[in-house]
């Protein structure tokens, strides 16, 4: 595995701005994922067509929201150093 790959699975952090980007994308796409999966199973009449296109379709937004991508790391956070008292 890549060092750059590894690092993008591993390290777990992502900002405030990028926590609420994730959550906006998981509820579109997934009511993207279900209309599309209800329509496609609707219109073909097979609840087996239903279940894969929305099974795939929730895989791969699950892959896009999981893992913490650069794109959610935008906007770090600036802490205030430590000030030593006396």
């Amino acid at each position: 595995m890549s060092s750059h790959l590894q690092t993008i699975i591993l390290e777990g952090s992502i900002d405030l701005v990028g926590q609420q980007l994730a959550d906006s994308i998981t509820s579109y796409y997934v009511s993207f994922a279900g209309i599309i999966g209800f329509l496609s199973g609707f219109i073909s009449q097979d609840i087996k067509l239903t279940v894969y296109i929305c099974s795939v379709l929730f895989t791969i937004g699950l892959f896009v929201v999981v893992f913490p991508w650069p794109f959610y790391k935008r906007h770090p956070l600036r802490f205030l150093k430590h000030e030593k008292t006396n």
